[in-house]
């Protein structure tokens, strides 16, 4: 049982960070949609593309991140806001490209859901569990860095989820506490855990990449099937970034060594006090409504800023490690 409260973890984290924070979804856990459509769809990425991260031997921050552009390539044929814009809008953000929703792109596959989605929970999974990965602990260790990036993460759900919520406190802080407290029970259920538990053997791994086509399938046909493009182009240009991600995946041979731990990383106890912090900022921006706004429109706009200097990152630091121990 300790592996499958584990996966459940990790799930519950993807969700959390994803959904919750970005205030898409509010009060899932009593929602028919969100416990066995959203959630489940968190959880199948999450623990497939974890799985394929350990079986290629690419599990650094860098590899993480571009596993994670894999995950937000499902706003395509499951939702089609990268095709159409967000499911409550009358078209994409700030236009197309070549078909695609260039804003949504640029936020979602770049920055949001390989952030958010996959490489936050993992990194929140190892604090809980203990167990981190080599070249993960950069990320984890308490400094000023990591303090700041807190800070920004917690006014940013608590701007989304309040915006998201409508502005009203029970719905948006319910949402919180509530997330909150499922993974505290998953994290007590799933006590002595360690990174070997989300490993899956091949049947589970061959349910999960089941489960994955049908979702996929299902969904493409049934959520707003009106929204499909009509011309070739732009799922050419999609399926185009699912080999743009494997290739990079595929040339970058960097393998973390051992684990050097200079700083102390965050703890259990340190992680609730944030999610404290979480929902009273929650409480605080679902009351001040209008300096809320200001604060979403510009983290808004900065997502789509924060995926091109991401990617680019990533793209050079990739660069410099493959200069540095020569040719192709």
């Amino acid at each position: 049982m300790k592996k499958l409260w584990s996966i459940l973890l990790l799930g519950a984290l993807s969700m959390f960070f994803a959904e919750v924070f970005s205030g898409a979804s509010t009060l899932w856990f009593i929602d028919p949609w969100g416990l066995f459509l959203t959630n489940p769809l968190y959880l199948g990425h999450a623990i497939f593309l974890l799985n394929v991260a350990f079986l290629w031997k690419k599990t650094s921050p860098r590899q993480l991140y571009f596993f994670g552009m894999l995950f937000g390539l499902y706003e395509a044929l499951i939702t089609k806001v990268l095709w159409f814009g967000y499911p409550t809008s009358t078209g994409p953000m700030v236009g197309y490209f070549f078909g695609v929703a260039w804003g949504e792109f640029l936020t979602l596959v770049l920055f949001y859901h390989p952030i958010m989605s996959f490489v936050i929970p993992v990194f929140v999974y190892e604090l809980l569990s203990r167990d981190v990965l080599p070249g993960h602990e950069r990320f984890l260790q308490k400094n000023w860095k990591t303090f700041f990036l807190v800070i920004i993460l917690i006014i940013m759900g608590a701007s989304f989820q309040s915006n998201g919520a409508k502005y009203d406190m029970i719905r948006s802080v319910g949402s919180m506490v509530g997330s909150i407290l499922i993974i505290c029970l998953l994290h007590f259920l799933s006590r002595e855990k360690n990174l070997q538990s989300l490993v899956l053997g091949k049947k589970g791994l061959t349910i999960v990449l089941v489960y994955l086509f049908v979702l996929y399938g299902v969904t493409t046909a049934v959520i707003f099937p009106e929204r499909l493009p009509n011309i070739v182009l732009p799922y050419l240009l999609i399926f185009l970034w699912y080999l743009v991600a494997i290739g990079l995946l595929w040339v970058d041979w960097f393998t973390p060594g051992t684990i050097s731990l200079k700083g102390i990383i965050f703890s259990p106890k340190e992680l609730g006090i944030f999610a404290l912090l979480i929902i009273c900022a929650t409480v605080v921006c679902s009351y001040f409504q209008q300096i809320t706004y200001g604060i979403l429109l510009v983290m808004f706009v900065s997502l789509m800023g924060a995926g091109v200097v991401l990617f680019s990152w990533s793209l050079i630091s990739l660069l410099k490690q493959r200069i540095s121990v020569g040719p192709l």
